[in-house]
């Protein structure tokens, strides 16, 4: 037996022989065994996606949306979860905001379903999944969720990939089975019957998905029989996992090992601006906002692709704004304006609003002209962030953060948001 692993080593070393060390790390971190490098359809994969053809075409990907791979980078790092998890919105949507009302839509590709899960707001108004940092957050939460629940990454991502369902079945017939291959005596056992039973429940009638994960946790990870490459052997026959889901964990690595050897140049590609989170005027328009801020309305709505109408939202629900970090202190000095040009739109803009909406959350003018003249920016604390350089640079009092944000002491944590209210 370690003669084989030794063979099997020897052999891996020899196709990835550059950066072998790292490499095994990205394996590691998606808690895949090292003999995945060895699957053929991975090396097919691999030697498709390394020529320089197609590492030019993907690298270019990455070019054009260097702020969204930024995004994706930040929050990865933030929540401290695996690096490689930043090429998932490559292949799911080539780091494009990609905008499909009734399917997959934003940098995720969310669907709707999903997204009321996740509670990403979508109506006429908004569609959250389009928020750049709002749906990097609840996809990563997502990953992260069902990482909790399986134990291993490249299953969590080919939840995300294919549906908790669709995996968590094939991964529990593939533990029974490589257990029943192993053990051909033990098919009448009673134990056995009732896992064949829920199997057979799940795949009629989609119903008793904790049982899977009984069979799963039970004999796959405490008696050791779920085993990935097993599962690839036999899959063609068993379709444990679909075609393009195992495809997706090959792309996934195959990118990972390609970033180690520095194919990829515009990973770090250096963005013009970071976004920055601002409460606006309720009703205020768009264009309103790009002309006092001095850019173009086409920028302003890319990096708000998530506000469906020409203007803030209008009704009472609590959206996300960005603009660019470099035009705050411009914002800050213009924010008197836009109250008062806000009064004047929202005689239009709010009884179009109470007109086109039959929810609970149309309101009128007159109620809510206090919250209209209400401006707040939110600070997300970096590295080396303090109360006194947040204050100083937003134009506000270090008591006045203290108050607003409930502090009593000055201590920050990174990722924490910090309200500036105006």
């Amino acid at each position: 037996m370690k003669k084989i692993l030794v063979t099997i080593t020897i052999l891996i070393s020899s196709i990835f022989a550059n950066n072998f060390e790292q490499n095994m790390v990205i394996l590691e971190e998606l808690n895949l065994p090292k003999e995945f490098l060895n699957e053929q359809s991975f090396k097919l994969k691999y030697k498709e996606l390394s020529t320089t053809k197609k590492i030019q075409y993907y690298d270019n990907l990455i070019k054009k949306s260097s702020l969204n791979a930024k995004i994706v980078k930040e929050e990865l790092e933030l929540k401290n979860l695996p690096k490689v998890l930043f090429f998932l919105p490559l292949i799911e949507s080539s780091f494009k905001n990609l905008v499909n009302k009734n399917g997959p839509s934003g940098l995720w590709q969310i669907m709707p379903l999903t997204a009321s899960n996740l509670k990403l707001k979508r109506n006429e108004f908004v569609d959250e999944r389009l928020d750049l940092i709002k749906s990097t957050d609840a996809a990563t939460n997502y990953l992260r969720r069902y990482y909790k629940k399986f134990g291993k990454w490249y299953l969590s991502v080919l939840a995300y990939n294919a549906g908790e369902g669709r995996i968590i079945h094939g991964v529990a017939r593939a533990t029974l089975d490589k257990y029943l291959d192993e053990h051909p005596t033990m098919y009448h056992d009673k134990v056995i019957k009732i896992y064949n039973l829920y199997i057979a429940d799940y795949t009629k009638n989609k119903k008793g998905i904790d049982n899977l994960y009984t069979i799963y946790k039970d004999l796959g990870l405490k008696s050791g029989h779920f085993d990935y490459l097993y599962l690839l052997k036999h899959n063609s026959k068993r379709d444990y996992l679909p075609k393009t889901s195992v495809n997706y964990i090959n792309m996934l690595v195959s990118f990972a090992i390609l970033e180690n050897s520095d194919r990829f140049k515009n990973l770090d590609k250096k963005t013009k601006y970071d976004l920055e989170k601002v409460n606006l005027n309720r009703g205020l328009k768009l264009k309103t906002i790009a002309d006092e801020l001095s850019m173009s309305y086409e920028e302003l709505k890319t990096i708000n692709k998530h506000l469906l109408k020409e203007m803030v939202p209008a009704d009472k629900n609590s959206y996300n704004f960005y603009i660019p970090h470099t035009k705050v202190e411009l914002f800050n000095n213009k924010i008197s304006n836009m109250k008062e040009l806000a009064v004047t739109e929202n005689k239009a803009t709010l009884e179009k609003v109470k007109n086109d909406t039959n929810n609970k959350s149309s309101f009128d003018a007159n109620k809510n002209s206090k919250d209209l003249t209400t401006n707040k920016i939110i600070h997300k604390v970096k590295q080396g962030d303090t109360l006194e350089a947040i204050a100083k640079k937003y134009k506000v009092s270090v008591k006045k953060l203290k108050i607003d944000n409930k502090k009593s002491g000055s201590k920050l944590k990174i990722g924490e948001n910090i309200e500036i209210i105006k």
